[in-house]
């Protein structure tokens, strides 16, 4: 008997749980390997309720011997990313991280579908979650930005038609991607953001894909974007800070109105300076920081986030010279599916001047931004 668990306690957890036991193990079997048994459901943070593990304990259970691999639905997207990262702290070996296929209540009725239902993570041509700018500057200018947007002195947009290019080039590594969020700056600065989200959803149409904004532009945006919005079946994800206060119910009312689904955080009162000029040496930092699950996409490489492509205008503004030539060529002819997954899980030289930091209240940086106002 082969014993294994499966993230999250989701209905998708519970169909895999299901399929593993039943369909996949009788198949298993017969092509001469042992039955499975899905012993634990494995979540981030403290197990709620009966069944649930935390990931300490999965590891514990993995280096005993009494738990051999755990399996992770596609569904859970943007948190995937930060349970790799968060399995391989804790001691699992990549090779016994499995990803699932999509599912669906109907998976069960395809064998194929089932024959394929788990594969290796490094092996599986998917990626949970991809960003990618459209603007580099922004119109609110946060204070500790970790994108480094008040730096950004004049209107910067990603060209489009590299942008189209690097799309396709990285679509022959990776053919399926769960969530595709289109940042900045301020991506409806942008006036052709719908040409970005038109590609995207041409190469990527099983995506989720989602405009993240501070908001205050909304209700400037024209009929042909929101036409396409919906069209393209691209939602609206609002990062909630102080000046949308007296807003959002204006705003939330106009997204209803335009039939514009949209997700909205909880407002942002602190954000945490994070960046350090000395670099330490705690490589294992790099499998805690939640920007290291954020996938980036710029100018024809992938980095595990987009400090490498944006720090430059930190460099600049202050004569520093922290690491910036970093990412996945994707151009690179030697590229191959099982490194460039890899390499997403490797830290950077540039993850070594970034620290946990500690959080300070909200602001807008002014003009006249010095040093101190993004470094310990």
């Amino acid at each position: 008997m082969l014993h294994i668990a499966v993230f999250g306690n989701s209905k998708w957890s519970l169909l895999m749980k299901d399929i593993l036991e039943k369909e996949y193990s009788d198949l298993f079997v017969q092509d001469g390997g042992e039955r499975i048994s899905v012993d634990a459901l494995v979540v981030l943070g403290s197990p709620q309720n009966e069944g649930e593990i935390s990931i300490q304990e999965f590891g514990q259970r993995y280096i005993s011997g009494e738990l051999v691999s755990i399996v992770i639905p596609k569904e859970y997207y943007i948190r995937h990313n930060n349970v790799v990262l968060a399995l391989l702290r804790s001691g699992i070996d990549i090779n016994d991280i499995y990803e699932g296929i999509r599912l669906s209540d109907q998976v069960r009725t395809t064998p194929e579908l089932v024959a394929s239902l788990i594969t290796p993570t490094l092996s599986d041509p998917y990626l949970s979650y991809l960003e990618f700018h459209v603007a580099d500057h922004c119109n609110l200018n946060c204070k500790y930005c970790t994108h480094y947007s008040p730096l950004v002195t004049e209107p910067v947009f990603t060209d489009y038609e590299r942008f189209c290019a690097d799309l396709r080039q990285l679509k022959k590594y990776i053919p399926d991607i769960g969530i595709i969020r289109i940042l900045g700056g301020e991506p409806l600065l942008n006036p052709d953001l719908g040409k970005f989200i038109a590609f995207t959803r041409e190469l990527y149409p099983a995506s989720i894909i989602t405009v993240v904004t501070n908001g205050l532009l909304i209700r400037q945006m024209n009929t042909d974007l929101i036409e396409l919005m919906k069209e393209k079946m691209a939602f609206i994800h609002i990062s909630f800070y102080p000046p949308l206060q007296d807003k959002i119910e204006e705003i939330k009312r106009f997204l209803y109105e335009k039939k514009i689904p949209y997700t909205i955080t909880e407002m942002t009162t602190a954000f945490s300076k994070t960046q350090v000029l000395t670099p330490h040496t705690d490589e294992d930092f790099f499998y805690s920081c939640f920007q290291a699950s954020c996938t980036c996409l710029q100018d024809g490489k992938l980095a595990p986030c987009y400090a490498p492509f944006t720090t430059k205008y930190f460099n600049t503004a202050f004569g520093e010279a922290l690491p910036t030539n970093e990412g996945i060529d994707l151009y690179d002819e030697t590229l191959t599916l099982e490194r460039l997954k890899t390499e997403l899980l490797l830290p950077m030289q540039r993850c070594l001047y970034c620290v946990s930091g500690t959080p300070h209240a909200w602001e807008v940086v002014g003009k006249n931004s010095v040093l101190e106002d993004w470094v310990i």
